[in-house]
């Protein structure tokens, strides 16, 4: 069983998916695709079955069903999606709840690690880099994920050593996400323990390797040219924080007021037709596609993450920073039911803090 986790957690922490999907083309990305859920019926066949975590099954149900009454571009998408987003929460809650919070944080340093291994031996003129991920803002997510999880190190070396891993490959994805949550997580972590604030100096130190090293990486000339203003307190350097988001949400807030009870249909707020690309933040695509009722109930589970976290905040630093970190991810990305690797970290801290797990409040590496 342990194999078959550990196979379980690489194809879906390392988007080894979406990965083959480029390597290898479209057919050999499907099956791996297709493999990934029908090892994750085998594992739950074979484990220990326990409660379906009921807020995830009652989103799920309820933004498929009123989504797909009001409208449905592609059926066959459709069900596929509505089937894996099942047999993730209800089988890969079983993946969840056996995963140590020392297995996952190894795992996705080695996500992180590809990273660096993009940036040194497969560097190109994009200039930000993204490993397994192939989107540099996906590789930013698993990066800030990791990072969260470094702050219950019990091993003060090691934790530096991760923490630089996480943060450096962080940056290299140039994600201004990245660089934005990074800077406050840190900060939050500081008021559970002052020591936390040595960090700002990983990151200090982080920035001027990169520095050093920018012609070798080939790094993006323009985020990092945006940067060296921005450490230079140069006031052109508003545009590193500047972003497009707001301005894309507000392109379909008449569709959210058109119909606010139940929707707009499913994926009309994803990018289908060719004049909009997508509304880039998970809230705002459940109210535009379904409606208010789901959009109440994924609002309810992260504020129930939080405020749950909270509690522990002293001895579980990483959790409550986790479940702030996964709430900010959402605002930023509409694929929400087939984004895997969050709905993954979504339903793992869900276990930890439902189930009140104190056996972890340290990682011992």
């Amino acid at each position: 069983m342990k194999i078959l986790k550990y196979i379980i957690l690489i194809l879906i922490l390392w988007g080894i998916d979406s990965f083959s999907f480029f390597v290898f083309g479209e057919t050999i990305g499907g099956y791996v695709s297709h493999l990934t859920f029908i090892l994750l019926l085998g594992y739950y066949f074979f484990a220990r079955k326990r409660p379906v975590i009921i807020p995830l099954a009652i989103l799920g149900v309820s933004y498929f069903i009123i989504s797909g009454l009001t409208y449905i571009d592609n059926y066959e998408v459709y069900i596929n999606e509505f089937i894996k987003y099942g047999i993730l929460i209800i089988c890969g809650a079983e993946v969840a709840r056996d995963t140590s919070s020392k297995e996952l944080i190894l795992f996705l340093l080695i996500g992180a690690a590809s990273v660096l291994i993009h940036s040194l031996f497969f560097a190109d003129n994009y200039g930000r880099y993204s490993g397994f991920y192939l989107n540099p803002n996906g590789a930013a997510f698993v990066c800030l994920i990791g990072y969260c999880l470094t702050f219950n190190i019990s091993n003060k070396t090691t934790k530096y050593l991760f923490t630089f891993i996480f943060t450096f490959a962080g940056i290299l994805t140039f994600s201004r996400f990245f660089f934005l949550m990074w800077f406050l997580i840190t900060l939050l972590s500081a008021i559970s323990n002052k020591k936390n604030l040595q960090l700002f100096g990983i990151g200090i130190g982080t920035l001027a390797l990169l520095i050093s090293f920018a012609t070798i990486l080939q790094v993006n000339t323009t985020r990092f040219s945006l940067l060296i203003g921005l450490l230079n307190n140069n006031a052109q350097t508003e545009r590193l924080t500047e972003d497009s988001r707001m301005s894309r949400w507000s392109t379909y807030y008449n569709d959210i007021l058109d119909k606010p009870i139940f929707g707009n249909g499913y994926k009309s707020f994803s990018g289908i037709d060719n004049i909009k690309q997508g509304v880039h933040n998970t809230y705002l695509m459940v109210l535009g596609e379904a409606g208010i009722i789901p959009f109440l109930i994924i609002i309810g589970i992260y504020l129930y993450l939080i405020r749950k976290t909270i509690y522990g905040y002293k001895t579980n630093t990483d959790k409550l920073l986790l479940a702030i970190s996964l709430s900010a991810i959402l605002l930023t990305m509409h694929n929400y039911f087939n984004y895997y690797l969050i709905l993954f970290i979504t339903i793992w801290l869900f276990n930890r803090v439902s189930t009140n797990n104190s056996q972890e409040n340290e990682i011992t590496l």
